[in-house]
């Protein structure tokens, strides 16, 4: 049964442990249809998803962060995406100013879209800097990186492993109204 919008924001967690098996095609093209479907700054749409669904592509392709992270100073952990069946990048010109904001409104629907049904996600960031270096331009090209494109933010997706982790307290004070 999915959940109403609601229901997933204030249920979703960040999910480090997932089942093998792969999702759906209707789940994975609901939690696309969420992101082709996230407002953009000035409508421009100029931010792409790359979708990773090759087990072995993404133990190398995680193999050869954790060797760059543990170089240059990282925790290096062993599968960055958790072992995810599904790691989706998003991306997008480096010279237009909101790719940063227009990724993570993106990152955000479709994280809420795989919590409404009842699929685990984990927003990655961690492999920001692995991917600007000069030691990710080959994994660059195998994704399909256009020349001029950054990557912005990751999402790793699939069945949670485990029981859903309990959402640390809210922390008081962020919140000002000005009336």
């Amino acid at each position: 049964m999915e959940k109403t919008a609601m229901q997933a924001i204030m249920s979703r967690r960040s999910i480090r442990k997932y089942k093998p098996d792969q999702i759906t095609e209707e789940q994975l093209a609901a939690i696309l249809d969420a992101f082709t479907w996230a407002p953009t700054a000035r409508n421009e749409q100029e931010v792409r998803a790359i979708v990773i669904q090759d087990a072995e592509l993404l133990k190398s392709f995680s193999a050869d962060f954790r060797a760059y992270d543990a170089a240059n100073g990282g925790r290096a952990l062993n599968s960055f995406y958790f072992d995810a069946p599904t790691l989706i990048l998003l991306c997008g010109p480096a010279d237009f100013p909101f790719t940063a904001i227009d990724s993570g409104i993106a990152v955000e629907n479709m994280a809420i879209a795989a919590e409404s049904l009842g699929l685990g996600t984990v927003v990655l960031g961690c492999i920001r800097l692995f991917m600007a270096d000069a030691a990710s331009a080959e994994w660059r090209a195998k994704f399909g990186f256009k020349d001029g494109e950054i990557f912005t933010i990751g999402l790793a997706v699939g069945t949670p492993d485990c029981e859903n982790p309990k959402g640390a307290p809210r922390k008081d004070g962020k919140i000002v109204f000005i009336k």
